[in-house]
């Protein structure tokens, strides 16, 4: 450990030596044709003595092949390490703590690339860029205030930018766009007293793609609840120029979110933040007059804890996600419609002529609608217009299920010789929950 850092302050700052994490690396291949090497460090100060541990992470380092080493000269004499992994620790032997370091990577198609930079222990450049996945023309953010210098003798003065195109910046927030299509390498250098160190990133240009026209379809606009819910997002291009997307892992893509009549989100298949992803490269690339299915969703109506969703209304969006970091576009929407469960009565005859002291019997049949299935309790009135009007027996109770949507019972209406003639109307009542229907039968008596 270097002498002019205290060791009183050092136990706060332990976790910033921890340059690694299974989430948010970035990929090692993009679309450029030869490789580009970038690395960053983080400095142990709060490891115990003898000598300065450094961290590299060469993960930021590029290619449109695969990079299959990595050769880290560590600028202290010592021999160079060649690595098939972009991460590695050095450990230094103190005074002065600077040192340029030097990176070279190698591709699967045998190119190599090499970036030097001055590492400063006490001080560790560190910067962010927001969009990652920038195309030509859109300003790009590079936030550069996480830098520290451990040494309050040696203060960060300036934040110099190299953007890789030739062009230049100053300052630790800084915007800058791009006019080709490209990877660049960002040099971020923080000027102070006991040297300039650096740290570089990749960024991976693509095209504009703001011909691309979005549309939501389904297989249907309304739906019962046993249905599945078939949903594509079509990409149509109606420019003159390919339009091509870059996801940089298997978290990344074109995907979906599902809201309910209130907006809340009821389901999505775009994955959470942090979630563990698989550092696959996938490109898509849709030519001029093309439309292309670039996302697909088979949608049960569960919500994400996987129960069933209530009728009405849903919007299913499509998105563009890209996962690190983590960042969710809407481009297009549509609105489908799930319908309530429900059952329909029926009555047969709907009228019928009864002569005193005989009988008749009405068939009732009773049908799911929108995939209704449980019991329906029935039951029967009938509106008095006399005295003595017709007896009516019982109603036996049906049960529908997906294997038998429909269900039969009847109702028998009995008269005497007391029955008074005339004009009567019954009333039939299926209730199932808070669902009830009511269908009217005229049942007329006469004299003979």
């Amino acid at each position: 450990m270097n002498p002019r850092l205290p060791l009183r302050n050092l136990a706060i700052i332990l976790t910033v030596s921890i340059l690694v994490s299974a989430v948010g690396l970035p990929v090692k291949t993009n679309g450029a044709s030869n490789p580009l090497a970038a690395f960053i460090y983080e400095s142990c100060v709060a490891c115990v003595p003898p000598g300065d541990v450094v961290s590299f992470n060469g993960n930021w380092s590029t290619s449109g092949a695969s990079i299959v080493s990595y050769v880290w000269d560590f600028g202290d004499g010592s021999t160079p390490v060649k690595t098939s992994s972009p991460m590695t620790t050095h450990l230094y032997g103190g005074a002065p703590a600077k040192w340029q370091v030097t990176l070279t990577v190698q591709d699967s198609a045998g190119l190599t690339d090499t970036a030097s930079q001055l590492v400063l222990f006490e001080t560790v450049p560190r910067y962010t860029f927001q969009p990652t996945n920038p195309v030509v023309g859109q300003q790009v953010t590079f936030n550069a205030s996480d830098s520290i210098s451990y040494n309050s003798t040696n203060p960060i003065k300036e934040y110099d930018w190299s953007f890789g195109d030739g062009t230049n910046g100053t300052g630790a927030i800084t915007t800058h766009s791009y006019s080709a299509e490209s990877s660049y390498r960002i040099v971020l250098s923080l000027l102070t007293s006991y040297g300039n160190p650096s740290v570089s990133k990749t960024l991976t240009v693509g095209q504009s793609n703001s011909n691309v026209v979005y549309t939501v379809i389904t297989d249907k606009d309304t739906y019962v609840p046993s249905d599945t819910v078939h949903i594509k997002l079509n990409a149509t291009n109606k420019g003159t120029q390919p339009a091509t997307f870059t996801f940089r892992d298997a978290c990344s893509g074109f995907q979906f979110q599902i809201t309910n009549s209130i907006g809340n989100i009821v389901y999505t298949n775009v994955p959470p933040p942090f979630a563990p992803c698989a550092q696959v490269i996938t490109v898509i690339t849709i030519q001029p007059g093309q439309t292309m299915t670039v996302g697909m969703l088979d949608w049960k109506q569960v919500n994400q804890q996987g129960q069933p969703v209530p009728a009405g209304s849903y919007t299913i969006i499509g998105v563009i996600h890209y996962e690190s970091p983590y960042q969710t576009t809407p481009v297009a929407s549509k609105t489908i419609t799930i319908q309530a469960p429900d059952f329909q009565l029926t009555v047969n005859p709907a009228s019928v002529v009864v002569a005193k002291g005989s009988s008749a019997i009405l068939t009732i049949t009773v049908t799911a609608v929108n995939g209704f299935t449980g019991t329906i309790n029935l039951s029967r009135t009938i509106q008095v217009a006399n005295k003595h009007p017709p007896t009516l027996s019982p109603i036996n109770s049906v049960t529908l299920t997906a294997a038998n949507p429909t269900a039969t019972t009847s109702l028998t209406i009995s008269t005497n010789r007391a029955t008074n003639g005339g004009t009567y109307n019954v009333m039939i009542t299926g209730t199932s929950g808070t669902t009830s229907h009511t269908i009217t039968a005229t049942v007329t008596v006469t004299s003979k």
